[in-house]
């Protein structure tokens, strides 16, 4: 509040210097208050990567379950270093673990259940004083106990897919629909059987089994080529797509375009490329797949549809594309033995003229692992199945004429938009890691999800098992 002028004679009784009453007669405007520049490190996180919540605490957790040595390791990032009041507490059930810094705690369940089976010490450690801790929990199994029995079983081995030719031939009510916007791209009744394709190798194994087999050498004229015809895997008897007949592979149905009533071909738009053409829904133009000129038919790729039936009631989200891309990744480790692969985008049409082409140089360091973490995501339930990945960033090129193949690293090439599916779930992953885990010796590490058992075939969840728990001994939590 401003005080009121007086004049100049009513300060002549004070005795002041003419100067001093100049000041009095004129007084100064108020200061302007201090803008405070320093972060405020309770709503907003160390690297600014996003705001924190009201309610959310800046202690972030992360645990991964390592089956082949029966440990759980635990990484707890904190805003200032650990003191002697940190601590980290195991609940009497065995579920979760709750971190506690200056006034502040986080829990996270744990990627098993250690329940009436195993012991967990947890010691912090004393020094040096850190703001990122590692805590190691080693299970101890108990005589007549089976802890890790559930997650070493044999069909949790194999890799897991959903909608193979013969839970779909179960489905006499399936109908395929664009995930993105859920219209119809196969009515229900179009195919009236299913059959599972062999793997891709099947065909260039069995050419050459044959041309190595003597027994039916002595066959003469047309009766060696009408042999070979009646095995179905000659060149003669290529597969062709069929109406009312749907084919199924790994990560794809082949399916005959009249079938195909919600889908169509894109225009051309440089007739010049030597390339299939795309496959789009109707409704919304989405890429669903793509011309398959040896076959004459439709590839339609898995992780662009959704799949209704009576005897599926999982949600479509379920079936991310990161999981598709996992699966491809197991079968090519299982076909090839290897496990580094140079991901890429189709080579442009002028190589000479284009961009480098981008790509990705995976290592799958650990093919089948669990974690649990603070950090929501949505549409994700701890604990997590997943595969964690080593990669880097680079570019590709096709080989020259006298360069050598690498035995050790096999190329593969993705479409443009599973690469960038895959190159977007690496991204995002590394926001669940810890700083300290974050790299490798040169390489970025992430995580890619994977299908657990209870999404193969169908995916069907019946109403009781939902109320049990998961098949490794521990419900199931959305972190979104």
């Amino acid at each position: 509040m401003s005080r009121p002028l007086l004049p100049e004679s009513a300060y002549e009784a004070l005795g002041l210097s003419p100067e001093a009453l100049k000041d009095l007669m004129n007084p100064k405007p108020a200061p302007e208050p201090t803008k405070v520049h320093a972060p405020n490190l309770l709503q907003s996180d160390e690297d600014n990567a996003r705001p924190m919540l009201p309610n959310e605490t800046s202690i972030t957790l992360y645990a991964e379950l390592l089956l082949h040595i029966r440990t759980v390791t635990l990484f707890a990032s904190l805003r200032t270093n650990h003191s002697r009041q940190t601590d980290a507490k195991l609940s009497a059930d065995g579920s979760y673990i709750t971190v506690s810094h200056e006034g502040e705690s986080a829990t996270i369940r744990l990627p098993i259940n250690v329940k009436g089976a195993g012991d967990a010490a947890l010691e912090l450690p004393s020094r040096p004083p850190s703001k990122e801790l590692t805590l190691r929990l080693q299970m101890e199994e108990k005589e007549g106990s089976d802890l890790l029995g559930a997650l070493q079983r044999q069909d949790r081995q194999a890799n897991i897919v959903p909608w193979d030719g013969a839970s779909l031939n179960g489905a006499e009510d399936a109908e395929i629909l664009c995930k993105r916007c859920e219209g119809v791209v196969m009515p229900k009744g179009k195919v009236q059987q299913w059959k599972d394709l062999p793997n891709e190798n099947w065909a260039e194994m069995m050419d050459f089994w044959h041309c190595h087999k003597p027994d039916e050498h002595h066959l003469h004229n047309h009766t060696h080529e009408h042999a070979i015809g009646q095995k179905g895997y000659a060149a003669a008897n290529r597969l062709q797509a069929k109406e009312g007949v749907g084919f199924v592979d790994l990560a794809s149905f082949l399916l005959a375009d009249s079938d195909c009533e919600g889908a169509q071909l894109s225009v051309e738009e440089n007739k010049e490329e030597e390339r299939p053409q795309s496959i789009l829904c109707k409704n919304c133009t989405q890429p669903l797949g793509i011309q398959d000129p040896l076959t004459n038919g439709w590839r339609i790729h898995k992780w662009c549809l959704t799949l209704t039936s009576k005897l599926s009631n999982i949600p479509s989200y379920f079936n991310s594309p990161q999981k598709w891309i996992s699966a491809r990744l197991l079968s090519l480790i299982e076909n090839t033995a290897i496990r580094k692969f140079h991901i890429h985008t189709p080579t442009p049409p002028s190589p000479n003229k284009a961009a480098p082409t981008p790509s990705i140089l995976i290592w799958v360091f650990t093919p089948d692992l669990l974690f649990s973490s603070s950090i929501p995501t949505p549409n994700r339930f701890d604990p997590t199945r997943c595969m964690k990945i080593f990669y880097k960033r680079q570019t590709w090129e096709p080989l020259r004429p006298g360069d050598a193949e690498s035995a050790s690293i096999e190329d593969v090439e993705f479409s443009k938009d599973l690469y960038d599916e895959l190159d977007q779930a690496l991204r995002q992953s590394q926001r669940l890691l810890p700083p300290t885990a974050k790299k490798f010796q040169g390489w970025d590490v992430g995580l890619l999800e994977r299908f657990e058992v209870v999404e193969g075939g169908m995916g069907w969840v019946g109403e009781e098992e939902q109320e049990e728990e998961n098949e490794w001994g521990i419900p199931s939590e959305p972190v979104d």
